[in-house]
């Protein structure tokens, strides 16, 4: 009988969310009517809908046919953090053409060592992890080249799923509803950093698959966000 309980104990405490044994420190769920300034930065269309933060494509300026513009947000100055968990309930991309992630990063990427860890869809259930990584050395882009995130049949945009992202002392872990999906060990920068959403286009604007000005792609969808502190 106590076998079996400590199974079922270990088995609770390998499936528990990185979040648990963590100090809370910030958190954002959406429910104003407007974007809190205090809170973010933000750039291009970025709207709050049913109580979720929606990043938007719109038609670029002029309206002409095939090209459109981004969105972002970022806590850039208003909300940095050192070693810690965060986390996001989001809704991916269906389409294909454009790319969003949801990233902590450093602010200057120039002052080593600096680093930049984001979750990136470019649609259709294909989401990669990413460690973009600064040293003596130079700039290293530590992608994986298979994603370890297993998102099949419409379940990246379907509905939410809570991506995590956890920088330790020596390690960069992501984690995609509690579990881990991938660590990467390098060394720790000295400066805190901040979240970031982006929903972004390529270099010009232009999306081939949507040429009429009226009718852009769908948004990035953010439900809520949180931050914890590591003890």
């Amino acid at each position: 009988m106590r076998f079996a309980l400590l199974l079922v104990l270990t088995a609770a405490a390998l499936s528990a969310a990185p979040s648990m044994g963590l100090k809370p420190i910030w958190e954002e769920n959406f429910d104003g009517k407007e974007l809190d300034p205090k809170k973010w930065n933000s750039s291009g269309a970025v709207k709050l809908v049913d109580g979720k933060l929606s990043l938007e494509i719109t038609s670029a300026v002029g309206g002409k046919p095939g090209f459109w513009a981004g969105s972002a947000v970022n806590t850039n100055g208003k909300f940095d953090s050192m070693q810690g968990y965060f986390e996001a309930s989001i809704r991916m991309l269906q389409t294909k053409g454009r790319w969003a992630d949801f990233s902590v990063r450093n602010a200057d990427m120039g002052k080593i060592p600096a680093a930049a860890m984001s979750f990136t869809t470019s649609g259709n259930d294909k989401i990669d992890t990413t460690l973009w990584f600064a040293d003596e050395t130079g700039s290293h882009n530590m992608t994986p080249k298979t994603s370890p995130v297993a998102m099949v049949n419409g379940a990246s945009y379907k509905k939410f799923h809570t991506y995590g992202l956890q920088w330790t002392t020596k390690s960069y872990i992501f984690f995609v509803d509690g579990r881990k999906v991938q660590s990467m060990d390098r060394p720790s920068p000295k400066e805190p950093m901040h979240i970031a959403f982006g929903h972004n286009l390529p270099e010009g604007g232009l999306l081939k698959d949507f040429m009429n000005p009226a009718m852009g792609p769908e948004p990035l969808q953010v439900d809520w966000v949180k931050a914890y502190k590591i003890p």
